[in-house]
């Protein structure tokens, strides 16, 4: 499982969360897989922002996200030690879904990308942080304003690889605060460092070897799977089910 999801970052910039959300979801409680999930999550992001510094759109991160993203994700953890609402993970990746079939079709069609109007990027970016404290991941929603704002595969990767290891960064701060994550929790990840460097080699041979246009594409179907992945999530949870 964690090796899929280290693959899936290391090719197109984002997702390890998301496949530990669906499917390490299924073999212990989150709060306690994402403790031992966060340090593993954060030496990956570190290593594509080493290699990838030339193409980070610094510009883009401290200006735009960055501001917008992180009361989102005070706000998130905050509400983590109250209990997380299902609801909205389970809004969101409905949001997600529908949204990222949107520029699935816009890609088939060879549409060019077109920025978001900035009151929308904001307000998307700040749910983002909203839900990334709250679950420990933000992806689908910053992704589809990154598809919109960086069209250029590298560029896309570095900048998220960026703003995945500072959100990581403020996470794995906030669980050594409230003790969620100490030295058993470290051993566990230690344990796990070859699917991290397995997933980190081939996806890194994939993301040099796909094409601009497929990379989009599999963007936009990722997107997809993971907004249905969420609401698999949460359905249950949101509407009193099991």
């Amino acid at each position: 499982m964690l090796f899929l999801a280290f693959l899936v970052e290391s090719a197109v910039g984002f997702g390890s969360a998301l496949v530990t959300v669906s499917l390490g979801g299924h073999l212990m409680p989150l709060d306690r897989l994402f403790p031992v999930f966060q340090p593993l999550s954060l030496i990956l992001s570190l290593t594509l922002v080493v290699r990838g510094r030339a193409h980070i759109n610094f510009r883009f991160l401290f200006r735009e996200v960055l501001p917008a993203m992180f009361p989102g994700v005070v706000v998130g953890m905050a509400l983590f030690r109250l209990g997380r609402p299902e609801a909205l993970l389970l809004g969101v990746g409905v949001a997600i879904a529908v949204l990222a079939s949107f520029e699935l079709q816009r890609t088939l069609r060879g549409q060019d990308t077109v920025p978001l109007p900035g009151p929308v990027r904001s307000t998307v970016l700040l749910l983002a942080g909203v839900v990334h404290g709250l679950f420990g991941t933000s992806g689908p929603p910053v992704v589809w304003v990154a598809t919109r704002t960086l069209p250029d595969k590298a560029e896309f990767r570095a900048t998220l690889a960026l703003l995945w290891l500072l959100l990581s960064i403020v996470l794995v701060g906030g669980y050594v605060v409230d003790g969620s994550l100490r030295l058993p929790q470290l051993q566990q990840s230690a344990l796990l460092g070859v699917p991290l460097v397995l997933g980190f080699v081939v996806g890194n041979l994939l993301h040099l070897h796909v094409p601009q246009r497929a990379f989009r594409l599999a963007v936009c179907v990722l997107l997809v799977v993971a907004g249905v992945a969420l609401v698999v999530r949460a359905a249950p949870h949101s509407l009193g089910v099991g």
